[in-house]
């Protein structure tokens, strides 16, 4: 009976603004320590202070970043890039970017160092691991992998924009996969993005996904407990930038219907990129 008045709470919070993250505090500029040792080239790499965890202990968020060479005094729009499963974060990603004009920042989401295809290594003062975090729910919010995984998403965004190189007027949001539900997630929190572009992810998880066997595992309490606290569809009706949903016909992971409701809940401009059988991964 407890746990269903927290889910309700948590669902009328949702519908009125709330949400589980200090925004305010994510905003500001996080401080950062240069990680030379794990340079790819022009694109650098960073460690940026994380939320931490409730019991006090600290985290940091593993990052490459890179910004085009420009006429002095001229500055760039951005981009935040966010991996999917199986991923961390991509140096060639950035540069991709980098070469189209963009400043660029690729953090990992998962408490790991990047800089290998796959494999990638624990990093002792790495947040949670991924994806999804269904074994997590009985831990306090802010140790559950989403909560840490869209801070370290909107860090990487407030540290970004902060370089004297940026324009912090024009930075845009994409993510694959499972960085596509953050991406979902994150359009409908930090409203300081101009564009968002999710790739594969959407909400409406609980009610089909690939990981509906996850939630039956889970029972009906803990499964709406993940629905009102973690699915996009509760943030997605705040979104306010123009969306770009990106996805194949036969997606195995996040079927057309879910997307179907999840891009109709944003009231901003939206744009639909359907691509018959687009294979589902970073490539």
């Amino acid at each position: 009976m407890i746990t269903r008045i927290v889910a309700a709470f948590l669902a009328i919070s949702a519908i009125a603004g709330a949400t589980p993250w200090k925004i305010d505090e994510l905003k500001k500029t996080p401080l950062h320590q240069d990680a030379p040792e794990h340079d790819a080239g022009e694109v650098k790499a960073i460690f940026i202070d994380g939320v931490g965890y409730p019991n006090g202990k600290p985290t940091r968020i593993f990052a490459y970043y890179g910004i085009p060479r420009t006429e002095p005094g001229k500055k760039v729009p951005a981009i935040v890039l966010v991996h999917g499963g199986g991923g961390s974060a991509f140096s060639r990603w950035v540069k991709l970017w980098v070469d189209r004009g963009y400043a660029a920042i690729s953090m990992d989401t998962c408490g790991a160092i990047g800089g290998a295809e796959k494999n990638h290594p624990r990093d002792e003062k790495g947040g949670p691991p991924g994806w999804g975090g269904f074994d997590q729910i009985g831990q306090p919010a802010e140790s559950q992998w989403t909560y840490q995984a869209v801070s370290d998403v909107i860090l990487a965004h407030s540290w970004i924009r902060s370089r004297p190189e940026v324009d912090p007027g024009k930075t845009g949001l994409t993510g694959i996969s499972w960085g596509g539900y953050l991406t979902c997630v994150v359009a409908g929190v930090d409203d300081r993005f101009k564009f968002a572009a999710p790739v594969y992810g959407c909400g409406f998880l609980t009610d089909n996904s690939t990981w509906l066997p996850q939630f039956e595992k889970m029972g009906p309490e803990n499964k709406e407990k993940w629905r009102t606290l973690w699915d996009p569809s509760a943030y997605l009706a705040n979104a306010k930038m123009p969306m770009l949903w990106v996805t194949g016909t036969n997606d195995f992971a996040f079927p057309m219907d879910s997307l179907k409701r999840s891009y109709q809940l944003p009231k901003s401009d939206r744009y639909l990129a359907i691509r018959p059988r687009m294979p589902h991964g970073h490539g």
